[in-house]
Order: C-alpha cells, then structure tokens, then sequence
C-alpha cells in the first residue's frame, strides 16, 4: 500500500457507537491507517465524551458520542458503519445512500433479500425495498468482486459466517447428501448489550443453554446466501447455544456426504476456494476457539467418520471481529480499493 493512497485519511462515522460491535469498531478504527474517525453516535441523550463510556479509549481519542443526528453524521463523514439494533438502519441508510455515501450496515436489515421473510424473522415488514436489492450481502470470501462495486454493504451475521463459511466449499462441489445439521455455541455479546436479567453476570457465568433450535432468525441468512453461492438449495437443521465465555463462536457441522472421501481431498477442497482469503486458516486438526479470540480469521477443522458417511467441520471465529466488526472493517478495505488486511493484523 503506496503512502501516496494513505494520504488520504476517509472521514469514517460510527452509528450505535456504544454496542458491543460499535465499541469494537472504533478500537479498530482508531488504529486504522487509511481513516479519520470523525462522528461517533450512539441512543445517548447528550454528547458524552467516548472515553467516559469506555474508560480504555481515555488518551487514545478527544472524539464526544453524540444523539444521532444522520444529516450532521453524512455532513462529517465519506464512510459509515451503522451498528444499530433490527430494524432500526431501514430507517436512515436510505438518506445515506442518497447522500452518495458508502455503508456497511450491520444489523440484519439488508441480509435477507425476501421481505417477507425479513417480515416473518424480524417481525416488521421491510421499509426501504430499493436499497434492499441494492445491498451487497458482505462475505469477502464468497462476494468480493460485488464488494468491491459496492455502495451498500449487507454484513453477514455472525453465526452465518462460521456456517457458510465452514460449508460452501462442499455444497460448491456438490458433496452433500441430505440434511445438515449445525451445533453453533456463541458468547453471550453476539445478542447486544440490553438490560435483560438473563445477561446479567449472575445467570451467564459458568452457565450454558440452547435457544430457538430450527427456527432462529438467521436460519434464511444461511440458506440464502449458500443458495445463492452455490445455486442450488439444501436442508439446514440449526441448532444455537449460548455459552458463559466472553467472546467467540464455535459452529460444529455435520454433514451427510455423497461418496467416501479422503482427508487429504478434504482439504486441497478447503484450500482451492480460501487460497486467497487472507483470514481464514484451514487445518485438518480440529480448531480451538481461543486461537481466534481476538483476531479477524475463522479456523476450519475437520473429521471423517469411520464409515465416511459424515464429515464433521468445525468453524470458529471472534463473533465481534470476524463476526461483525472485523468482517465490516474488511469490507471498508475491499470497497475502498486497500488490500483485505489493512488495519486488521
């Protein structure tokens, strides 16, 4: 990356600043060689100084969070990333986008192209049906020449990251027979911060428990989009937990395979469509969560079952990197024309 490009810093706003995600992403911004952090904005009732909300950011910058003003954040910025609740960007990406702004939004609300099923999930029919066909659903691995052309930015969930990731390469190929099954483990931040008692340190710690099995909302995320990769449907069968730890998600998926196959075939598989993905690791041992805590890879592993009927992959990652933040930031980096890795080794 030549100075020459880096000399001009992208005026960049973070919208819903004091998430678990929007604090994530500043720290990753702030260390950013090609950005200018430049509005930060969050549901705070007046401007606050971000470093008195998280006290880790005090010398690091001056920047105040402010109540969203989205005509002052487009004013301030070139490039945003809106952190918002569901249901919630819907309502002010379309003035950015008219604006001529680039964005990663990263609720769920450009994900799923169906309304309907938009509507069904997230229980609120879809009011910006324009930019709905627009968005670029932000999975570098799979879509990065559409990135790249990108105004929008659809950044995937982050349970459907490790899924889709972990099984594209063997529904690309066409080796699955039958239905999968996925057995997903997250840390309880990948639900927001929200003032429910169930969050509460008390109830988490030491604590472990399934929630929504089949019918979880990012259920149409993974079929569509696999479907839409690989251009053919498949039966998913989705199993989420969550888990008493503090970062990370670790998605174990079996899969009914048509014909025995070989490790060693496995993984020239894996390796021939993530060669070139700078952010995912392929072994043929099985992963450990806390070698991605902290880091922007996913970690796929792998074993086959005896009478190789079944290969079991596991795909683990940071769910507020590789799983949101870091995911976006990579995204930023693609649309903006920076190598893939800029600001996130």
């Amino acid at each position: 990356m030549s100075l020459k490009v880096l000399n001009h810093k992208v005026k960049t706003a973070v919208i819903g600043a004091t998430g678990f995600t929007g604090e994530k992403l500043v720290e990753i911004l702030l260390k950013h060689p090609g950005v200018d952090l430049t509005y930060l904005a969050s549901r705070t009732p007046k401007p606050v100084a971000y470093s008195k909300f998280f006290g880790r950011f005090r010398k690091k910058t001056n920047l105040f969070c402010e109540p969203l003003d989205i005509k002052k954040a487009a004013k301030k910025s070139e490039f945003l990333f809106v952190s918002l609740p569901h249901t919630a960007s819907m309502e002010y990406i379309p003035y950015l986008i008219m604006q001529g702004k680039k964005v990663v939004d990263l609720s769920a609300d450009y994900r799923i192209k169906k309304a309907s099923n938009y509507k069904k999930y997230y229980h609120k029919a879809h009011k910006d049906k324009v930019n709905l066909k627009k968005a670029v659903y932000g999975l570098s691995e799979i879509f990065k020449d559409k990135i790249k052309k990108a105004k929008l930015i659809a950044n995937p969930g982050c349970y459907p990251t490790s899924v889709i990731l972990g099984l594209y390469p063997f529904l690309k190929d066409g080796l699955i027979k039958g239905e999968v099954i996925v057995d997903s483990k997250s840390s309880i931040t990948g639900a927001g911060r929200k003032a429910v008692i169930e969050y509460h340190y008390s109830n988490i710690a030491n604590n472990f428990w399934a929630y929504k099995p089949f019918v979880h909302q990012h259920v149409p995320e993974i079929e569509a989009i696999l479907k839409e990769a690989c251009g053919h449907a498949f039966g998913l069968l989705f199993s989420p937990h969550v888990a008493g730890i503090e970062a990370g998600i670790y998605s174990t998926i079996y899969v009914p395979l048509k014909k025995k196959i070989s490790r060693e075939t496995v993984k020239k598989i894996y390796d021939s469509y993530y060669r070139d993905c700078p952010f995912v690791r392929v072994s043929q041992d099985l992963p450990k969560l806390k070698e991605v805590i902290g880091t922007n890879f996913c970690d796929i592993g792998f074993a086959i079952s005896p009478d190789s009927r079944y290969c079991m992959v596991v795909s683990c990652i940071d769910n507020l990197i590789k799983g949101a933040a870091g995911s976006a930031v990579q995204n930023m980096n693609i649309m903006q024309g920076w190598p893939e890795t800029l600001g996130l080794l």
